[in-house]
């Protein structure tokens, strides 16, 4: 974790979920009849920008039975109580399944620093390109099922087409990667393969996208806390919103902007690419 790079643990799987969350156990444990929210997507590659994607309310059973036959749909579980206000916390949101999933000892710290715990649930549908702010894990639980990774170090953002204040970018990464393409040029992709039973810790700010390599998945993304103070203002029931410093500097960056709009073209990209290269070499420094 102090390295700041991704990290495969091998057949560490987080309780006995591994075995018995099949499609028909869940259905029965969290019930047919609940409601849940679902994307559901018109094509296998989701963009979050484009919204490609509809959110749906259907019962629980019927997604269910829906994505074991292959339908392009993904569930990423909220709070169940305060779906706006709060992160979702698997133990409180499906207490049913509790028991089920427990973090090996040697993640003793993850344990005792969680922000959140998501359960996720998917056809076959590819996640888009994003990051995320705090520290993760990925647990990947059901045994018909792995799924591909593709990450980028934080220092390739400037190269994958995300504008200014998103987290999301509407790169087709899988793509780009099978045919020519100048979209990643610049770039330095690594890929992973996670299989039932593996864990992969996911630093801060690592830009990630997901392909499932058969149809149904089952997947627990355990966030959890990694600096003492300094993230987002206000509510972040995601775990994604860019840090209050981050924030602010954007709004520094407008009036910047502003202070320049009666100077004449020429001399206005002049001092601003003077003042970039100063906030540049602070970076340095």
């Amino acid at each position: 974790m102090k390295r700041g790079k991704p990290v495969i643990i091998e057949g560490k799987g987080p309780g006995t979920c591994i075995q018995t969350w099949t499609a028909e156990y869940l259905a029965h444990k969290i019930g047919h009849e609940r409601k849940v929210t679902v994307h559901k997507a018109t094509r296998s590659e989701m963009d979050f920008n484009a919204k490609n994607f509809a959110y749906v309310t259907m019962l629980f059973g019927d997604f269910m039975q829906g994505v074991s036959e292959g339908g392009k749909m993904y569930l990423r579980a909220l709070s169940e109580d305060q779906p706006a206000d709060q992160p979702a916390i698997l133990g409180s949101d499906f207490p049913q399944l509790a028991d089920d999933f427990q973090l090996p000892e040697e993640l003793s710290f993850v344990s005792e620093n969680i922000f959140s715990s998501v359960l996720r649930i998917s056809g076959p549908v590819n996640m888009w390109l994003h990051y995320d702010v705090r520290r993760n894990i990925i647990d990947k639980i059901i045994l018909r099922r792995s799924k591909r990774l593709i990450l980028f170090p934080p220092s390739d953002v400037a190269h994958l087409s995300f504008a200014p204040g998103a987290s999301s970018s509407s790169i087709d990464v899988f793509s780009a990667l099978e045919s020519p393409s100048l979209a990643l040029v610049h770039t330095h992709p690594h890929e992973a393969v996670l299989n039932p039973g593996d864990i992969l810790f996911l630093p801060p700010l690592w830009l990630h996208t997901a392909a499932p390599l058969t149809n149904l998945g089952v997947a627990v993304n355990v966030f959890f806390r990694n600096l003492e103070s300094g993230y987002s203002s206000g509510r972040d029931v995601y775990g994604n919103r860019d840090l209050a410093a981050y924030e602010k500097g954007r709004q520094d960056v407008t009036r910047i902007a502003n202070a320049f709009s009666k100077v004449p073209s020429d001399m206005r990209g002049f001092y601003i690419t003077r003042l970039a290269d100063e906030l540049r070499q602070k970076r340095i420094d």
